[in-house]
């Protein structure tokens, strides 16, 4: 036998009898790439399902399927992670909705201002065909596995130093807002749409630069916005979540085992999520209060208003930014349907 013939020999033996001299390759590692630090004031839903989601994976698969969470947004900012979880450089990524409409149009639907009256009517359609066929056609588009969707602290609320109660208080309103979709309100109603970076916010608010802003509450107290807000509006114009997306090919290379195991911790882990989420929200809702801020609490008949005057703009412009106009009708009509 040549030396090259007798090497190989060796190394099957090795591998059949257990030698020691080649150790297999651990049989799977998913690297989750996260925005907010580990233990981060308000992260408590998003970093807590990833937490959830790896304990029910480890756990169930025995150690066979690790999970790395890297926190802090240590693998770069969130649409440059979520493409590395296309390109299977990562496994995972905390990518919200914002983020994945620069790879998939068709998700601003679910972006549609005053679209959901609840968060139970969004779960009832994330859940159901629409979301389900949304998410299928996402992963052959994107090479994202959709597991489930998860809330990314509820609705986004207006909050600014003069209230807003009906549809005519926004004109001439200075608002940071940031994507296309959620500036359809604000110019709408006879105000200015301004794009400002985080980091910047607290101070454009306090400078005047801007009036007011839109963001879940939890994000509104993380940043000491009452501080510089005086009103917080309760009007759930945007339901703001995201997609629990995983790299489609790694998960093709499973057993059907370990399939079934990332799929069930993926949908308890959404589950985790969304509980953790609402009561968040109530507790975030009266630390405000408490701080001070004036909460206009939204009836229905209030958004109804806003939304009547606001939804002709914005089916226009979702139609003419999606890649499959049909499903805004077909989405409006569904929501319709789940929540009468």
């Amino acid at each position: 036998m040549s030396r090259l013939a007798v090497t190989f020999a060796a190394l099957a033996a090795a591998v059949m009898l257990g030698t020691g001299m080649v150790t297999p390759t651990h049989a799977a590692d998913i690297k989750a790439g996260l925005m907010l630090k580990k233990d981060f004031p308000g992260a408590g839903p998003v970093n807590g399902m990833y937490e959830f989601f790896k304990n029910e994976v480890e756990k169930n698969s025995n150690g066979e399927i690790t999970v790395d969470i890297v926190y802090g947004g240590a693998l770069g900012k969130p649409n440059e992670r979520l493409n590395q979880m296309r390109r299977g450089v990562i496994q995972m990524s905390d990518a919200s909705e914002g983020n994945y409409a620069s790879i998939y149009k068709d998700i601003q639907i679910l972006s549609m201002p005053y679209l959901f009256p609840d968060e139970e009517t969004a779960w009832k359609l994330l859940d159901g065909p629409i979301g389900t066929a949304m998410a299928e056609d996402m992963r052959e588009k994107t090479g994202i596995r959709v597991l489930g969707w998860w809330e990314s602290g509820g609705f986004k609320h207006y909050s600014a130093n003069k209230a807003i109660r009906t549809p005519e208080d926004m004109a001439g309103m200075k608002m940071r807002v940031m994507a296309p979709i959620f500036g359809i309100p604000v110019l709408t109603l006879g105000g200015s749409a301004t794009p400002i970076a985080f980091p910047e916010l607290y101070t454009s608010l306090s400078t005047g630069v801007v009036d007011g802003q839109d963001n879940a509450v939890w994000v509104f107290n993380l940043i000491k916005l009452h501080e510089v807000q005086k009103y917080l509006m309760l009007d759930g114009h945007i339901y703001s979540f995201g997609p629990l997306g995983i790299n489609d090919k790694w998960f093709q290379g499973l057993s059907e085992d370990h399939q079934k195991i990332v799929t069930d911790a993926g949908r308890a882990a959404v589950e985790f999520n969304r509980k953790a989420s609402r009561a968040a929200e109530d507790e975030a809702i009266a630390y405000a209060k408490e701080q001070g801020v004036e909460v206009i609490e939204f009836t229905p008949e209030m958004k109804k208003a806003f939304a009547d005057r606001i939804r002709p703009e914005a089916v226009k412009w979702l139609k003419d930014n999606v890649d499959t106009p049909s499903l805004v009708d077909e989405v409006v009509a569904e929501v319709d349907r789940l929540s009468n």
